[in-house]
């Protein structure tokens, strides 16, 4: 290892607490008041607390196989750490988990770089509602002015300084709406009989739905061992995230999830900032959104174009090379995923039902299963890990005990969300699909400070006095 002055690992760790923050803390986030709604105040955040403890604990568990199993260190992707804790397995186990974890990750991937577009689109169409554009034509301008940061990134925190900007951007997009209720009110743009419900009547749709908002606005372990990889002293990451990332999540998912939910009460729908009238407010939290939209989009995209770019040209494919070759194979498919990604955000033009989705399907495997499975593999083939290398000794035989049945518990639970919370998010979508909007469609909605387009959008009534 390279000798570090304090300073440098200093200003390093910030710099990777930024991409863990960044990371983590995306679009999910605006959708926690609509999950808290869910659940009602109190079991809402009891699930916020145990679901935020549980994707910590999986964070850390992935970390141990990174750091402790011999044929996962040094793994700088998530497909080769899953190949070095398969290692000894038998070789259709390793076949499996390894394509498994190849379609999942790049599933999510896909599907949340296609939400970050959308809402980038819808961001730029609220900044700039007095001009009548249509939803997929702000799509398009965001993709161009994403296009030459994401064609010059190829690592994570390339750009520090935006990545710090996505943190105070997405602070602003949930402290904006919040002042703005606390100074004007939420009178005139509360969804009539709407009310704050410290118990809600939960159903199992409601329960998954919540569920799903929430275990997608958590999501860290898709790109962890990227950051590990990238990290100079990697022994610090248990500390930098529990302590530090962790609490700091933790507050801003109670902020935006709890004070949108007491603000608009149980029937806020869409993103926070999206609950705002027209005006200024508005359009400054439009404008943060936007810029924390496309810089979480530039983070996710970093991962799988660099994971495209090995497949298709592996020779090529090295983030510091500078032949011409590799820099045009890097432009093109940079250029080819931003047209996939809006294409799919334009087959799939809704947040809610989005987020719900992903986070049932996809995140569940990729999130939670397979690094616990991992862990287990591990544990199998090296069952005495810890007493070597683990900080702190060997663990007690009761911690050991307690830890396994969390896991087992983690394991359950991540598994039910995927099948029946999945099959209830299909549901919603089908029966709501008139709702939505076809594919491609204009989506003026929330767009236009027009009635014919957002009759219902939050202080319209005044100008739209028929509406019911």
């Amino acid at each position: 290892m390279v000798d570090i002055t304090e300073d440098e690992a200093v200003l390093h760790l910030k710099k990777i607490l930024g991409i863990i923050v960044a990371d983590v803390v995306g679009a999910g986030i605006l959708a926690m008041p609509v999950a808290m709604a869910n659940f009602g105040l109190y079991p809402g955040i009891i699930a916020l607390v145990l679901l935020l403890a549980a994707n910590v604990h999986v964070s850390i568990v992935m970390w141990r196989v990174r750091m402790f199993c011999p044929s996962c260190i040094g793994t700088t992707t998530y497909t080769a750490y899953v190949r070095g804790a398969f290692a000894k397995a038998p070789t259709w186990q390793r076949r499996a988990i390894i394509s498994l974890t190849g379609f999942s990750q790049k599933s999510f991937l896909l599907g949340v770089m296609g939400l970050y577009l959308l809402s980038a689109g819808k961001g730029m169409g609220m900044l700039f509602y007095h001009n009548h554009v249509c939803l997929p034509t702000w799509m398009i301008y965001a993709a161009l002015l994403l296009l030459p940061f994401a064609a010059t990134a190829r690592r994570m925190g390339t750009w520090q300084s935006l990545v710090w900007m996505n943190v105070a951007t997405l602070m602003g997009t949930i402290l904006i709406p919040l002042g703005f209720y606390s100074i004007i009110g939420t009178e005139e743009i509360k969804v009539p009989g709407s009310k704050v419900e410290m118990f809600s009547d939960l159903s199992l749709r409601q329960i998954f739905s919540g569920s799903s908002a929430f275990t997608f606005g958590m999501t860290s372990q898709l790109i962890l061992v990227e950051i590990i990889a990238e990290m100079k002293e990697p022994m610090q990451m248990p500390t930098a995230y529990a302590k530090i990332s962790a609490p700091f999540q933790l507050v801003m998912f109670a902020v935006a999830g709890i004070g949108g939910y007491l603000y608009m009460g149980n029937k806020v729908a869409g993103m926070m900032n999206e609950n705002l009238p027209f005006g200024g407010a508005f359009q400054v939290a439009a404008g943060c959104m936007l810029t924390h939209m496309l810089i979480s989009y530039l983070i996710k995209g970093v991962l799988l174009c660099k994971s495209v770019h090995r497949a298709v040209d592996r020779t090529y494919a090295h983030a510091s090379d500078n032949r011409p070759r590799s820099w045009i194979g890097w432009v093109c498919i940079v250029t080819s995923m931003l047209v996939l990604t809006w294409i799919l955000a334009n087959i799939v033009p809704f947040f809610g039902a989005a987020v719900d989705l992903l986070g049932a399907s996809v995140t569940p495997i990729t999130c939670w299963l397979i690094p616990l499975i991992c862990y287990m593999r591990m544990s199998w083939d090296h069952p005495d890990w810890d007493s070597e290398g683990r900080k702190g000794g060997r663990c007690s035989k009761f911690i050991k005990i307690v830890e396994w049945i969390v896991i087992g518990i983690e394991f359950i639970l991540a598994l039910i969300l995927m099948v029946f919370g999945t099959r209830s998010s299909l549901l919603t979508i089908v029966e709501e699909w008139g709702t939505f909007g076809e594919p491609f469609e204009c989506h003026c909605e929330g767009l236009w400070q027009t009635c014919g387009c957002s009759a219902q959008h939050a202080g319209m009534a005044e100008f739209c006095p028929t509406t019911p």
